[in-house]
């Protein structure tokens, strides 16, 4: 006894699922340049354009400029000699006098002027320019970029326990529109919205249809195996 019950249901149901399970296998092929497959190349497409849309280096800069002619003069600890020495570097060509003693740097030097030297190692970054930061310090230009944000987390500590709020929240501004995302965007490419509409509304419409395609071919499926929800039956008093 066949346990269809009804047969066009069940068809076009079996046929949107196989043709689903045909364009996933698809997808899931190394197709879509540089050996990615079409889910590698849709997150791509959506980072570049993520990244296009966090470029706020100028809001940055005029953060930095804001603080120029004010000094700081404090001292923060590495969790290493080696360290120590790798963040001197980076206030020192800064334009900081620095000292480094055992894990410990004292940095004397401009505010602004090394607010703006984090805003233009992170534009570096930002256009995945890692060449421009090693020819500065001498290391790769990612964990100088790692190494300034360690750097600065423990200079706002040091600001808030003085109570130089103005200081620490223009701090943490830079370190928000420059820094941050001029590390976790390395070496992803920049694209803007504007200059790909077409290709992000295929895919949005895409991941719709995609999954509408899946829920309605399971449906038809099931309705043609007469497998249906219906309302259960008031008991009677």
């Amino acid at each position: 006894m066949s346990v269809v019950r009804n047969k066009k249901t069940f068809s076009i149901g079996l046929l949107m699922l196989l043709s689903f399970v045909l364009c996933y296998v698809g997808m899931m092929s190394p197709n879509f340049g540089n050996g990615r497959n079409g889910l590698q190349y849709a997150d791509d497409m959506f980072n570049s354009l993520s990244k296009g849309s966090a470029y706020f280096i100028e809001d940055a800069q005029k953060v930095a400029d804001g603080q120029k002619g004010k000094n700081i003069n404090l001292t923060i600890k590495a969790s290493s000699h080696e360290d120590a020495v790798k963040w001197g570097a980076l206030y020192t060509t800064a334009g900081a006098t620095v000292t480094v003693k055992e894990s410990s740097v004292t940095i004397d030097g401009d505010y602004g002027e090394i607010l703006g030297a984090v805003v233009a190692d992170s534009d570096f970054m930002y256009h995945n320019d890692s060449k421009s930061l090693e020819n500065k310090y001498g290391y790769n230009g990612r964990e100088a970029t790692y190494n300034w944000n360690s750097s600065l987390k423990k200079i706002d500590a040091e600001l808030k326990a003085k109570s130089q709020f103005k200081e620490e929240f223009d701090l943490v501004k830079v370190q928000q529109k420059a820094l941050e995302p001029a590390y976790n965007y390395y070496g992803v490419e920049i694209k803007k919205v504007s200059e790909n509409k077409f290709s992000l509304a295929f895919l949005l419409c895409f991941y719709l249809i995609y999954t509408v395609w899946y829920g309605f071919g399971l449906y038809y499926l099931f309705d043609g195996l007469g497998i249906v929800i219906a309302k259960s039956k008031k008991k009677e008093a």
